[in-house]
């Protein structure tokens, strides 16, 4: 009978008397950390934060049995919603049990594939925006992941909120400098042991409520508008053309979302739908200039694809990029933008032979098992092959369960789809009409742990191709 295992049983890494290992879990990027120590100590291990015990999985089969039992025997770790709703955000992503569930139905059925497959006008005049805007700038040097900040605001504005922000043609203060301000702030927040900033507040702490309050206005004005679109065509209460429309109808009914629960929804989705996605993008963007044989193929695709057009323009063509969207996988397995979850049991559970308390946190390392050769042969190297039915029979070892960029179990994300259209859309535009050249070394540019994990430092000359120059 195989003994099971008590966190009493982990190893754990050397830390300090009293704080453990807080000081080097707080002062460094927490994802780091965690694939260091998963690294150095074991795939499951246990760390102290100022008494305070954890588990730490890089163990895959682990990982995915907690989320396939959430959300019964597991939810996210209490102090994420905590901190969210402490800043008044209540939606999706840190709602539980019966909340979830409601808001969950109606988020589904707002980003389902036919829904996205509709939304392919608004894809196709951003991403023209996009392209309009690099060919003004064309010789110039950007800042890659704030140009797909923008590009990712608008889609989701667009598409979310019926809303054109159109932050394309803007410049200066736009909304991404305050949505710059909040992620990194709750994440330090939610693995603070003592919650300073109740006390004392901070310069941070000061721009970061600032930054609240800017977005607040700036949501509410979507939900009024929305509102008045409802009053003046009543016949849109039967069939909603966005989420936020459908969150307006839901409140009308009896016992249904309050105005904190609306605007926490619209909250949610504006900082999810921009911030993963648009750093997923921005690393494509960062292996693509260091591989000049995988952009020539994505270019070759394209050419059997869209021929002479500058950017898919049909639902077809985008599923029709197939090794595009390898590239896409291959680079979220080497660079997840959302390396560390954190689960707490809800009862006592028994999970790969590990035992589990109610109460007790697991914090897990996403990145390890999809760099692990047991879940990928050459798990380090950029193979966006492997992603293609018998394009690598030398690979022997592939198991696409392991990666966990959109999750899993029944909490799986509802914007997968969305995320691909955007990820695909932007490539095929950027690749057809731009030649990007990495203006700084690639070991300059830093894995920043801001809630999701984004490169800072991204600068690429982009270029107008002789080709499309007329």
């Amino acid at each position: 009978m195989t003994k099971t295992i008590t966190i009493k049983d982990l190893p754990s890494p050397k830390g300090k008397l009293i704080v453990g290992n807080l000081k080097e879990f707080g002062a460094n990027e927490k994802h780091a950390v965690l694939e260091k120590w998963v690294n150095e100590v074991g795939t499951v291990l246990s760390i102290s934060l100022a008494g305070k015990k954890f588990i730490v999985s890089g163990n895959a089969e682990l990982n995915n049995e907690i989320l396939k039992s959430r959300p019964d025997k597991f939810r996210r770790f209490f102090k994420i919603n905590e901190i969210m709703e402490e800043v008044g955000i209540i939606g999706l992503f840190n709602a539980e049990g019966e909340q979830w569930k409601h808001h969950r139905k109606l988020t589904t059925e707002a980003l389902n594939l036919k829904n996205v497959q509709s939304f392919l006008p608004t894809l196709h005049k951003v991403t023209e925006r996009l392209m309009n805007r690099w060919n003004r700038q064309s010789g110039q040097v950007v800042d890659i992941q704030k140009e797909m900040m923008r590009y990712t605001v608008d889609i989701t504005t667009n598409i979310a909120f019926g809303y054109d922000i159109n932050t394309l043609e803007k410049d200066g203060d736009v909304i991404q400098n305050h949505l710059e301000k909040i992620f990194p702030i709750i994440n330090k927040r939610i693995t603070s042991p003592i919650p300073m900033w109740r006390l004392i507040k901070s310069k941070k702490d000061k721009e970061f409520e600032n930054a609240l309050i800017e977005i607040e206005a700036f949501v509410q004005r979507f939900i009024d508008e929305a509102k008045e679109k409802l009053a003046a065509k009543p016949e849109l209460k039967d069939e909603p053309t966005n989420f936020l429309e459908a969150l307006l109808v839901e409140q009308e009914k009896e016992g249904g979302l309050t105005n904190k629960e609306v605007l926490g929804n619209v909250f949610t989705i504006l900082l999810a739908g921009e911030d993963t996605t648009s750093n997923t993008i921005s690393w494509i963007i960062y292996y693509l200039c260091q591989n000049e044989k995988v952009v020539e193929k994505i270019r070759k695709e394209l050419e059997e694809v869209i021929g002479d057009e500058l950017l898919p323009s049909t639902n077809e063509q985008l599923a029709a990029l197939k090794y595009t969207e390898a590239v896409a996988m291959e680079v979220m397995r080497l660079k997840p933008v959302t390396p560390n979850l954190y689960m707490q049991a809800l009862e006592d559970v028994t999970i790969q032979n590990y035992e589990i308390k109610k109460g007790m946190t697991v914090m897990m390392q996403n990145k390890v098992p999809q760099t692990d050769e047991v879940q990928f042969s050459e798990p380090d190297a950029f193979i966006p092959e492997r992603w293609i039915p018998n394009a690598c029979p030398h690979l022997q070892n592939h198991n696409p369960q392991t990666i966990k960029v959109f999750g899993a179990g029944p909490r799986f994300c509802p914007g997968r789809n969305l995320a691909f259209h955007e990820m695909k859309m932007a490539i095929a535009m950027i690749l057809k009409n731009f030649d990007l050249t990495l203006e700084v070394d690639p070991k300059d540019v830093k894995e920043v742990f801001a809630f999701t994990m984004y490169p800072d430092n991204l600068k690429v000359k982009i270029e107008k191709r002789a080709s499309q120059k007329h």
